[in-house]
Formats: C-alpha cells, sequence, structure tokens
C-alpha cells in the first residue's frame, strides 16, 4: 500500500494546485520583492533630496510674527495716592497759579501706575535670505545629489536584474527537482513491476533467491530517494513563493525547459559589449565624478561667501487691549554680506588633498571594476560552452542508453538474455536522465548569467 501511494499522492497533489508560468512569476516577483520595493524607495528620496538641495538656489523666504496681550495688578503699597498742589497755594492764589498747579498735578498723577495694567502688542516679520556666491559650493552639491540620484536609478537597475536573475534560477530549480522527482516515481515504479516479476518468476523456480532480494534491495534503496526527490521539490517550491511574495500554499511554478538559442558572439565581442554596458561600470564613473565633485568643492573654500538679506518689520505697542491703526510702526532693512577665510591652520589645504586622493582612489577602483567584469565575462562565457558541451554529451548518452534498453529487450525477448539486464538498462537510463535534466538546467542559467554580464536586459 505504502509502495501505491508514493506513486499517487503526487498525482492527486498536483490536482489541486495552480501553475504560473516565468513570465507571471517574474512580474509578480518585481510587484512583491521587498528588497526591489525597498530600491524604488531609495529612488524617491534620493528624488526629493536633490529638490531640496536645489531648492538652497531660490530665495529663502521666512514670515514671523506675535500678537500678546498682558494684564499685570500692582501691590497696593507700589501705587501712591493721587498729587494735587491747588491744596498748597494761599487763598490770594491768582487763576494763573492755579492753572499751573493743575497741570502739574495731572502731568505727576499720570506717572502713577493703575492696576490692573492692560497692554496690547503686535509684531510682524517678513525675512529673505538669497545666497549670491558660495565659493562654487552650492553647485557643485547639486551636482552631486544629481549623481546620487542617478546612482540610486541605477541600483534599481541592478537590484531588478538581480531579482529577475534569481526569480528564473528558482523557478528552473523548482522545473527540475519536480523532473527528478518524477524520474524517481517512475524508477521506483519500475522497480516494483521487476520485483513481481522475479517474485512471480521464483514461485516457478525459474530465479534463484538472490535475484528476489536483489530486486527488494532495488526498491528499497528507491523508496527513500523518492522521498528525498519529493522533500526537495516542496523546499524548492517553498523558496519560490518567497521570491515572489505568494502567500497562496497553491501556486507552484509551471512550465517546461526551453533551450536558449545559441549565443553568437565571442569572446572578445562579448567583452566589448560588457565594458559598453554594464551597470556597474556605469555606477563606478558616476562616482568618480561625485569624488571628482567633492574636490572641486573643497577647492573652493578658499573664495568668498557672499549672500543678500532683506527684511521689513511691521510693530505695534498699545497701553490697552484694543490697538488702533495709528498705533503701528514699521522697519526695513536690506544688506549684503560676505566672508573670506585668510588662514584656517592649513584645515583647507587638507581638505582638499584628502578629496583629491578620494577622487584618484575612485579612478583605481573604476578601473579595477572593468577588469573584474572582463574576468567575470570569460568565466561565464566558458561556463556556457562547457554547459553545451555537456549537453551534447548528455544528448548521446541518452540515445546510447535508449538503444541500450532496446537491445537488452530484444536479447530477452528472444530468450538470450535475462530480465535482470533489461531492468539494469532501464534503471541506466533513469539516471541519464537526470543528469539530461540537470544539462538543459545548467544551459539556461549559464546564458541567463551571461547576458547579465554583458549588460543584457533580462
Amino acid at each position: 500500500m505504502k509502495k501505491i501511494l508514493l506513486i499517487i499522492a503526487p498525482l492527486l497533489l498536483f490536482s489541486l494546485l495552480w501553475g504560473i508560468g516565468l513570465e507571471e512569476s517574474i512580474n509578480q516577483a518585481k510587484k512583491n520583492n521587498k528588497e526591489l520595493l525597498m530600491a524604488m524607495e531609495d529612488v524617491y528620496k534620493a528624488e526629493q533630496t536633490y529638490k531640496d538641495v536645489r531648492g538652497n538656489l531660490l530665495p529663502q523666504l521666512t514670515l514671523q510674527g506675535a500678537y500678546g496681550l498682558s494684564a499685570t495688578n500692582l501691590p497696593k503699597s507700589a501705587v501712591p495716592s493721587p498729587v494735587d498742589f491747588s491744596g498748597g497755594l494761599s487763598a490770594t492764589a491768582t487763576d494763573d497759579a492755579n492753572y499751573l498747579a493743575g497741570v502739574m498735578a495731572g502731568v505727576v498723577n499720570s506717572m502713577i501706575p493703575s492696576s490692573p495694567m492692560k497692554e496690547g502688542s503686535f509684531a510682524l516679520q517678513m525675512k529673505m535670505d538669497q545666497v549670491v556666491f558660495l565659493g562654487g559650493k552650492l553647485i557643485n552639491g547639486i551636482r552631486a545629489v544629481d549623481r546620487f540620484r542617478s546612482i540610486q536609478k541605477l541600483r534599481y537597475t541592478l537590484t531588478e536584474q538581480d531579482v529577475v536573475l534569481k526569480t528564473s534560477e528558482i523557478f528552473y530549480q523548482c522545473l527540475l527537482a519536480k523532473k527528478l522527482w518524477d524520474v524517481q516515481v517512475d524508477g521506483l515504479a519500475l522497480a516494483n513491476r521487476h520485483l513481481q516479476r522475479v517474485q512471480l518468476f521464483a514461485t516457478e523456480g525459474q530465479v534463484a533467491e538472490f535475484d528476489v532480494l536483489r530486486a527488494k534491495l532495488e526498491v528499497a534503496k528507491l523508496e527513500p530517494q523518492v522521498l528525498q526527490a519529493e522533500n526537495n521539490y516542496n523546499l524548492a517550491v517553498s523558496a519560490f513563493r518567497k521570491q515572489i511574495g505568494a502567500e497562496d500554499e497553491t501556486i507552484v511554478p509551471e512550465g517546461d525547459f526551453v533551450l536558449p538559442a545559441d549565443f553568437e558572439m565571442s569572446l572578445g565581442e562579448a567583452t566589448t559589449q560588457g565594458l559598453a554596458n554594464r551597470t556597474e561600470l556605469e555606477l563606478a564613473d558616476i562616482n568618480s565624478q561625485i569624488m571628482q565633485i567633492r574636490y572641486n568643492a573643497e577647492k573652493g573654500n578658499f573664495l568668498p561667501n557672499i549672500a543678500l538679506n532683506a527684511d521689513y518689520s511691521l510693530f505695534t505697542k498699545a497701553d490697552e487691549y484694543a490697538i488702533q491703526r495709528d498705533d503701528f510702526g514699521s522697519k526695513y532693512g536690506i544688506g549684503i554680506g560676505f566672508q573670506i577665510p585668510l588662514f584656517t591652520g592649513f584645515s583647507n589645504t587638507s581638505k582638499r588633498s584628502f578629496a583629491k586622493h578620494d577622487y584618484q582612489r575612485a579612478r583605481l577602483q573604476q578601473r579595477d571594476a572593468e577588469e573584474l567584469i572582463s574576468l567575470q565575462i570569460k568565466q561565464d562565457y566558458q561556463i556556457l560552452e562547457h554547459a553545451r558541451s555537456n549537453f551534447d554529451v548528455q544528448t548521446q548518452n541518452i540515445s546510447l542508453a535508449q538503444r541500450s534498453l532496446e537491445l537488452a529487450q530484444v536479447r530477452y525477448d528472444n530468450q538470450v538474455g535475462i530480465q535482470l539486464e533489461v531492468f539494469d538498462a532501464q534503471i541506466m537510463l533513469q539516471a541519464i536522465k537526470l543528469q539530461y535534466y540537470q544539462s538543459i538546467y545548467q544551459i539556461i542559467m549559464a546564458d541567463s548569467n551571461l547576458k547579465k554580464s554583458i549588460g543584457v536586459r533580462l
């Protein structure tokens, strides 16, 4: 019963699954892959950084203001009684003297604080700052963040290509694991049929007990291999679902191995195209440009910084809560300022020298990247050639194994050979099928890796 389940279970399982092809798998991976989504967020951030730095070229306007009301209750001891100078005049004082005494009393009494003291105030200021010249640092900074924005876009492209390649690799790994599982299941079914025949012959006395034991051992050897192949397939499918961001447990990759067209370029042509099209080299070149921009900016530290500023203020202060139109006053000003570094303790010179060596280092890294990419293209080119040669060998081996099985069957039908020879030929064919499918997988992946190495968009 266990042997039958090992064969029937895969058929029942796949009838409940939903298969998707390679193109749909790649599209889902692009939409759901976390690394790719994070790379896109970095592109958005770089775009906003560029806009932020570029905005420093425009005038910076600031509006600020304040409005306040206050009430102060003074202690009684701080509020003297009103004065009256008329009480000190004689009875014969003239009207002018009485008038002057009243005026003086009014002046003095106006200086005595009242309680509570109420006050209203309002102030408004518009301020503008405009950069005129910063020794080229601002312009170089804008250029640098523009290059950084380009770097983030190229990194997204690289990540996208990695996701496509990884998705294709896992997709074909699943197909290969399924092929290997099918071959193992077929091999187990074949071993079981052989065991039944041997047991039948043994009951008729046509074969020895050794042949029966050997047939049982073949079945016992293949059963764990089938279980291992099934487990490998399930693990590959789990990795596939994670790669494309699928939560549905019924999704499985579906398709067949399709050999790519022959690679027509020579190694020299492939290397030339790779050095011209590889995104990594473009990234290295942009990095060198950023280092050069930084060097130019450090040289600008010896130049003056010039800025323009202007402001306009509106203010008022009233000894009551109500503010009247004639309580307002205003103030405005405009000026231009500059700053020239005369001596910084050789700090600016050191910074400029540091930036220069950083730029030279970036150029060396760029040349090193070119050499590494040339080596990678050569390796991928040779791997593809070896994979195609191996595929040709495995194709021949399949033909030989099939011919060997035909001859063994003919010998057995003519009672020249034995059943064991037929079984051995069948097992040999199954083993070569495994190697044949693996050789196809190797060609597909080697071709994809080589195309990525020379800058072809996958």
